[in-house]
């Protein structure tokens, strides 16, 4: 017999990726089959040079039912290099089947390797602003007056021109910036990348690109043209909007090959100027005078003669990294849901959906004529034009100039905001939705989920934290895509499981924790935003070094990677920083000592037991709290009530975190160790926080939670617990009151202690603070504070597009619909879905490392048809009650 051939191969979670950054990478595919049970028994993998098919390395026949994250032991491949691959796969009772075959390539791996020098084109210097401290940042509207023009300067662009002498078989171009670039070559564009090289933490870390250029190459002469803009470098970024804090001056290196031969570098050759351009920032915005533009200056017969010569500024590669993962893209093109006239009389687009991204516009008019492109999220309660969002350099404003010759198209290149409103002045003529597109653009990762009832506002909270999570997937997690664009560590635990549903988010993943290890400062703590941009980490020094919950993710994170994709390598290569960070919170909590037991005999108890409690210091707790941030001016009152609790309770969650990572890395001692440090953690935790009667001293609702989620209440009070936290809910008329470490477990822990009833009330709840009081309110992404529109439409100053209580997601996917991973990357699945749900149609989808698991439910009255999708290679189990059956691979109907 022959078995089916594999499919959806792909090399470290990509498909023919051309540049993966490591000389080990790692292959999966799916495997499928007709009989009842498919399952792998064995599988060979060969790697074959590319160019003329010789054989590199062979696994050989390998007994094992692996099929992703699957490396050839022994094998280093090259750099810069282009590979096929194959695999074939032996299933049980079907036989051996054909190869299956792709392609992939090594980027620039060794930095001996790079041979361009930097170069800075002629360019102003970014003026670097006076700091802003927080407080003055969150006291009002921007501090800084001076138009921007006066501040910004016009984006560079710089051209080199070359000779090769036949067009090439294979040509890869290496390019990296102090800045964001823009690529053209022989006047076409590289790539459908945006934002390269992307975000990172660049105290430490700058990625660099690779792209396939072969095919826009030709015999003779050709030029390279780029365009540079001060990005995440020296642009306006976080919440302070400071500027330079990398740099004031912008630079590039490139290097241009031609089978493996540099043909061309950046270099004192190259040339520069300025063009339509006039000022681009990440925050602020671009201004885009068409009138200057320079048509054809990246081509052969553009006469470049009046362009200014560049400096060569060395040669720097020590922070030089490979990117890693899917680039920021164009992810979602759509018409605008309506032109709006307000009250006030201007003219407004309404995009229809919150999102990351920009317009593109068509206009007719005279010459000189400027069109002025405002973004915000909302509108005030009477229809007009309003700007939620505080801070300095959060203008979010385009402005283009038009050339006068003809119908003209705009696109911002250098920017982008977070908005569904533009209001749009001085347009010349009607405008209308046929000359406006709106982009949302976001890092480019795959939809791999799938969710829905019929119940549409469950169905909008669903698409509403998609949203988000395409907002604020842009290059690093950011917590919203308008004041901050900061990658908070704790908004990213948070979310970081929910967000494996919605997309294929291994490798965003994977990238984002190599910049938190860049990040981590020496003596193990992790800063609260990552990458942690100075000026920001300086204005924030009120607030610590490190906060639980926050720094945290460094030992929750690798875990969802671990459990949800089965990547082991994501504990191995972050074990050390998680055990810096462990060990940083243990030295505070052994060293330090809260001022009200300084007079307490060390030989107490109550003084004893302070060495394992983290009690010192500012933490951010239960942040948003509902009960406890009513307004702006008591939002640290959640901070100071549950700062403490939450510190302590987070310590011995990572505690817990580091034993099993231990013993999944085989360290038995350490494992041993942090067993045993848990144990002294959680009897010191539970004779602080815990009365005998099951009450906490932190009577809210989130400290239950996390006292609960986490095991930290003694099994004879758990139920005793169970009944403050249920009282707690019905006492504030079944709505939640969790903040942001909580709100996670919630509904988890009213399942768990046995009151699914008010798990689905506070769901369903349509009052504030609730979910569906957002939606009721047009809500088209998740909020950052549950009213952050009030009951008569009008906005807060809050985000308007922030994940983080978008975590209830993953609960809709484990327990709505059921589906649920036994063991990591779903080799073990159960489908339990909620038989006594509120809802009467369910359908949901997973996409696991080794296929789709897809649950479709139909309920009519007490009966349910059901239909379960299983992947192969899997064992899926379908579970009611306290039945539980193997279901074969392949569709499976089910009746209850």
């Amino acid at each position: 017999m022959t078995a089916n051939t594999p499919t959806h191969l792909t090399v470290e979670t990509l498909e023919s990726p051309l540049a993966v950054p490591t000389s080990t990478p790692r292959f999966g595919w799916h495997v499928t089959g007709s009989s009842a049970h498919v399952r792998q028994s064995a599988y060979e993998i060969q790697i074959l040079n590319a160019h003329d098919r010789s054989r590199v390395a062979s696994s050989g026949r390998v007994q094992s039912d692996a099929n992703a994250f699957v490396a050839l032991d022994g094998v280093t491949l090259a750099s810069r290099s282009d590979y096929i691959w194959r695999v074939r796969v032996w299933i049980d009772g079907e036989g051996e089947s054909p190869w299956a075959e792709s392609r992939f390539g090594t980027t620039l791996l060794n930095l001996a390797e790079w041979q361009a020098p930097w170069i800075e084109p002629e360019q102003r210097a970014v003026t670097r602003e006076p700091e802003a401290g927080l407080a003055a940042m969150a006291s009002g509207p921007a501090q800084t007056t001076s138009p921007p023009e006066e501040r910004l300067h016009p984006a560079p662009m710089i051209r080199q021109s070359f000779q090769i002498p036949a067009a090439p078989s294979r040509a890869r171009l290496y390019i990296t910036a102090r800045g964001l670039y823009d690529v053209l070559l022989n006047g076409r564009p590289i790539s459908d990348e945006i934002f390269a090289p992307g975000h990172d933490e660049h105290t430490k870390r700058l990625s660099y690109q690779t792209y396939d250029v072969t095919s826009l190459l030709q015999a003779g002469a050709n030029v390279i043209g780029v365009t540079l803009s001060d990005g995440f470098w020296a642009g306006r970024t976080s919440f302070t909007g400071d500027s330079a804090n990398y740099g004031e001056r912008l630079g590039l290196s490139w290097q241009l090959e031609l089978d493996r031969e540099i043909v061309a570098m950046s270099d004192a050759s190259a040339r520069s100027s300025f063009g339509a351009i006039r000022y681009a920032d990440v925050f602020i915005g671009e201004k885009y005078d068409a009138r200057a533009a320079q048509p054809g200056w990246a081509t052969a017969d553009f006469d470049a003669s009046e362009w200014s010569m560049v400096q060569v500024t060395g040669r720097s590669v020590d922070k030089l990294v490979p990117f890693i993962g899917e680039p920021v893209r164009r992810v979602a093109e759509t018409s605008p849901l309506a032109i709006l006239r307000t009250p006030a009389g201007e003219t407004i687009i309404d995009v229809g959906q919150n999102m990351a991204g920009r317009i593109r516009l068509r206009a007719t008019g005279p010459r000189g004529t400027e069109i002025k492109l405002e973004h915000t999220e909302a509108l005030d309660r009477a229809g007009n034009y309003q700007t939620n969002i505080i801070g300095r350099n959060k203008d979010q404003t385009d402005f283009w100039i038009l050339a006068g010759n003809g119908e003209e198209q705009y696109e911002p290149t250098f920017t982008y905001h977070g908005f569904r409103y533009v209001r749009v002045s001085n347009y010349p003529g009607e405008l209308t939705t046929d000359k406006v597109t709106a982009i949302a653009i976001s890092s480019d990762l795959k939809t791999t989920g799938a969710f829905e009832t019929d119940n549409p506002l469950v169905n909008r909270l669903h698409s509403n934290v998609f949203w988000s999570q395409r907002s604020n997937f842009l290059s690093i997690p950011t917590d919203c895509p308008q004041r901050e664009r900061a990658g908070w560590t704790g908004d990213a635990q948070i979310f970081a499981a929910a967000s494996t549903n919605n997309m294929q988010a291994h490798q965003f993943w994977t990238r984002w924790l190599a910049n938190v290890r860049a990040a981590q400062q020496p003596d193990g703590s992790v800063p609260h935003i990552v990458p942690n941009t100075p000026s920001f980490s300086r204005a924030m020094s009120f607030f610590g070094r490190a906060a639980a919950g926050w720094g945290d993710a460094i030992t929750i994170v690798p875990l969802v990677l671990y459990d949800r994709y089965g990547d082991l390598q994501a504990l191995s290569e972050n074990y050390e920083a998680m055990k810096a960070w462990h060990q940083y919170v243990r030295n505070v909590a052994e060293t330090e000592l809260p001022d009200r037991y300084r007079e307490e005999p060390e030989t107490t108890p109550t003084r004893q037991r302070q060495r394992f409690l983290w009690n010192t210091g500012f933490q951010f707790g239960d942040w948003l709290t509902p009960s406890l941030s009513q307004t702006q001016a008591d939002m640290m009152n959640a901070a100071m009530v549950t700062g403490e609790f939450a510190a302590s309770a987070f310590y011995f969650h990572s505690t817990r975190n580091l034993a099993r990572t231990a013993h999944l890395l085989g360290d038995v001692s350490a494992e041993h160790e942090y067993e045993t440090l848990s144990e002294s953690i959680k009897s010191a935790f539970q004779a602080e926080f815990i009365e005998a009667d099951g009450r906490l001293k932190v009577h809210y609702q989130g400290p239950y939670v996390l006292a609960l989620e986490f095991g930290l209440i003694p099994a004879e009070q758990r139920d005793a617990a169970g009944r403050h936290l249920a009282d707690l809910v019905a006492a504030n008329n079944d709505h939640l009151d969790c903040g942001f470490l909580s709100l996670p477990f919630l509904l988890d822990t009213l399942v768990g202690i046995g009151r699914k009833d008010l798990a689905y009330k506070i769901l369903l709840q349509d009052s504030a603070p609730s979910w569906l009081y957002q939606i009721n309110l047009g809500a088209t992404t998740i909020w950052e504070e549950w009213r952050g529109v009030e009951e008569d439409g009008q906005p807060r100053s809050m985000s308007l597009n922030h994940y983080a209580f978008g975590a209830v997601d993953d609960w809709l996917f484990r327990h709505v619909a059921g589906i649920k991973a036994l063991s990591p990357g779903y080799k073990e699945i159960e489908v339990a879905p909620d038989l006594a749900s509120p809802f009467m149609h369910v359908n949901a989808e997973i996409a696991t490392p080794s296929g789709p698991v897809r649950i479709t439910l139909d309920r009519n009255g007490n009966s349910a048809n059901i239909t379960v999708v299983a992947p192969a290679n899997t064992q899926t189990y379908f579970k009611s009650g306290q039945e539980r059956r193997l279901l074969r691979t392949g569709s499976n109907r089910i009746a209850t």
